[in-house]
């Protein structure tokens, strides 16, 4: 057993990194360490780092660097410790105790006894089932895919995580069937690359195929979809939203990146602006009010300020009701690295504030439209006025006014008449069932 007693695992990035180090963090407590209370109070750290954009990188290695100033043992893993990311600045980094991309391997080498030396079987699915991250949170997240094969010329992800891999769908339901006997009722399916699920399976079977055996889980509340790629949205999927919305929420995040047609070429994303808004029409005609969210990458090379408007145009004409936007920035090992030429810096912070202003508006009509409605929330957070915050099944943030349902608490779903614009969220009443 290594000679700390006292750990804390830091996540960066997406959710499927902090699902992995939820994961990992239970295993350590499985071996007998304890998790610190507070930061700065463990012995030993691992940060399980993210190496999408260059801030996340950056915000790893401060991290990482805090970490050794004041004397902890510090475990590197994730993203951006796979040596294909060529973070020269951590792989140099002197004093660190291991830096090692598979956190099984984290596990294993802090208590041999846990399995074969080399093993590397975090984060492939098995037999037990995904990385689940539950305790502490009002919704629990799957990871029930892993690895990307795609050649977007501006992301590390499918070097770093080549390798697609699903969970078998009889582990998933057990463990959603589980989880739902301890209460939750709001279950998030992710994956790096969450269209391609099942494709390594025998038999092969799809991302709706699992959907459809999920809505038959007993006590089951909803399932959510974390992130689907445009083009893999099927009439199939929208089907099963269609026939149970409130079972399977009516919202899909499907990043846009950019909605000009040279720029999306460059980026080698596999589909033209058009054909993007026929995939959001379709959804419009399945779905009443669908909840659409997206990425936009600002100041990619060559991106013109005519480039820029045409993903404005895309962006108000697909209406998303919530805008992630982010710079470009060059990660090492991606041909976008190399491409010119470059926009500057001014430039991306501009068209950045620029497209943060469009997706303020457009989620402010969102939520406008959302006002009359019922929606169903399931609750994060009690107040102490008696009142609750919650998310509402279209991903828009609720305040819930008092009075509860008797007895109500984190991680049930209540009816609420939507009453009101309040910021960026929406007031509403229980409404009595």
């Amino acid at each position: 057993m290594a000679s700390a007693s006292t750990f804390q695992v830091v996540s960066f990035g997406c959710k499927v990194n902090q699902v992995e180090g939820e994961a990992l963090a239970a295993r350590l407590r499985e071996l007998g360490l304890r998790e610190a209370a507070s930061d700065g109070g463990a012995e030993l750290v691992i940060v399980n780092t993210c190496a999408v954009t260059g801030e996340a990188a950056r915000q790893c290695r401060q991290r990482i660097r805090r970490a050794l100033r004041r004397g902890a043992r510090v475990i590197v893993t994730g993203c951006a410790a796979h040596p294909a990311a060529e973070d020269a600045a951590i792989q140099g980094m002197p004093g660190l105790q291991l830096v090692e991309p598979e956190k099984g391997r984290v596990a294993s080498y802090l208590e041999p006894a846990v399995g074969a030396a080399g093993d590397s079987t975090y984060p492939a699915a098995s037999a037990a089932g995904s990385d689940v991250a539950a305790a502490g949170r009002s919704r629990a997240l799957l990871k029930i895919q892993d690895g990307c094969p795609a050649a977007c010329a501006y992301c590390i992800v499918p070097k770093v995580r080549p390798q697609v891999r699903s969970t078998a769908p009889e582990a998933v339901i057990e463990q959603v069937g589980a989880l739902a006997a301890a209460g939750f009722r709001e279950f998030v399916l992710c994956g790096i690359h969450l269209g391609l699920y099942g494709a390594d399976l025998a038999p092969r079977l799809d991302l709706a195929d699992l959907v459809e055996r999920l809505l038959s889980v007993p006590g089951l509340g909803r399932v959510r979809l974390s992130s689907i790629e445009p083009m893999e949205v099927s009439d199939r999927l929208l089907a099963l939203m269609a026939g149970a919305p409130e079972r399977l929420c009516p919202h899909l995040h499907i990043p846009l990146q950019s909605g000009d047609d040279g720029v999306l070429g460059r980026m080698g994303r596999p589909y033209a602006g058009a054909d993007f808004l026929v995939v959001v029409e379709r959804i419009r005609r399945a779905l009443p009010q669908p909840a659409l969210t997206t990425d936009v990458l600002v100041g990619f090379p060559g991106e013109t300020d005519s480039a820029f408007a045409e993903t404005l145009r895309v962006c108000r004409e697909a209406a998303f009701s919530r805008l992630h936007v982010f710079p470009f920035s060059k990660r090492p090992g991606t041909p976008a690295a190399a491409m010119e030429p470059a926009v500057p810096r001014t430039v991306i912070r501009e068209r950045r504030r620029r497209a943060a202003e469009v997706g303020r508006a457009l989620a402010d009509a969102y939520r406008t439209s959302l006002v009359g409605r019922t929606a169903q929330v399931v609750i994060e957070k009690l107040l102490p006025d008696g009142s609750a915050e919650g998310l509402s099944e279209r991903y828009v943030r609720v305040h819930v006014c008092g009075p509860l349902p008797a007895g109500a608490d984190r991680r049930e779903i209540v009816p609420v008449a939507l009453v009101g614009i309040e910021g960026d969220a929406i007031s509403g009443v229980v409404r009595p069932g």
